[in-house]
């Protein structure tokens, strides 16, 4: 019998080693655990994220972090799960469905519109098992999701970033347009710059 209970800040050890074991199975384990378990409780403690243990008898073996967000098209508040990870043994059990439906609920008694997940690069989606467990808790797909990293989490000195398209236009754009000496005060006015 599954159980899932809402993650508490006492939890944040346990949310970052649960965290830590998805990252490793992803290939994507970078960032240190005592910085993450006080990331997890501060996040916690200003109800940045939310999140649900699942349980077999007393051992944790699964959870589900989600993050509310807000946005016209969603026409208000809504929900992304961030991670959802059930250990090995207990993969195909009813630990995961236990709580995508705790997050829903969640969502539900939150007001939000929606609640989101984002997916792997096609075609590793499409062979997932994760696409059939979302699908059959009732999600649909709506597309893919990108990112631009904004930072780094890393202990290296960081180099400089290399400007994007955007950047490089936006730069051309105010160099064209900065006045020069000669004509400053000419009474022309300033060009419109709002992205």
């Amino acid at each position: 019998m599954v159980s899932t209970r809402e993650v508490s800040v006492d939890d944040a050890r346990t949310v970052t080693q649960m965290v830590g074991a998805l990252l490793t199975e992803l290939g994507a384990r970078h960032v240190q655990a005592e910085l993450d378990a006080r990331l997890v409780a501060d996040l916690l403690v200003k109800e940045r994220i939310h999140g649900f243990l699942g349980f077999v008898e007393e051992r944790a073996v699964g959870i589900i972090m989600v993050a509310e967000s807000i946005s016209l098209f969603a026409r208000g508040s809504y929900g992304i799960i961030t991670e959802l990870y059930v250990v090995p043994d207990h993969r195909s059990s009813g630990v995961a469905m236990s709580l995508i439906e705790a997050a829903v609920a969640l969502g539900t008694e939150k007001g939000w519109g929606q609640l989101e997940v984002g997916a792997p690069r096609q075609p590793v989606w499409s062979r997932s098992p994760n696409s059939a467990l979302y699908l059959k808790a009732g999600f649909a797909e709506i597309g893919p999701r990108l990112k631009l990293p904004l930072h780094q989490v890393t202990s290296s000195p960081a180099k400089p970033p290399t400007p994007s398209r955007l950047e490089r236009r936006r730069r051309d754009v105010l160099r064209r347009h900065t006045p020069d000496t000669a004509v400053a005060g000419a009474g022309s006015p300033a060009p419109n710059l709002s992205w």
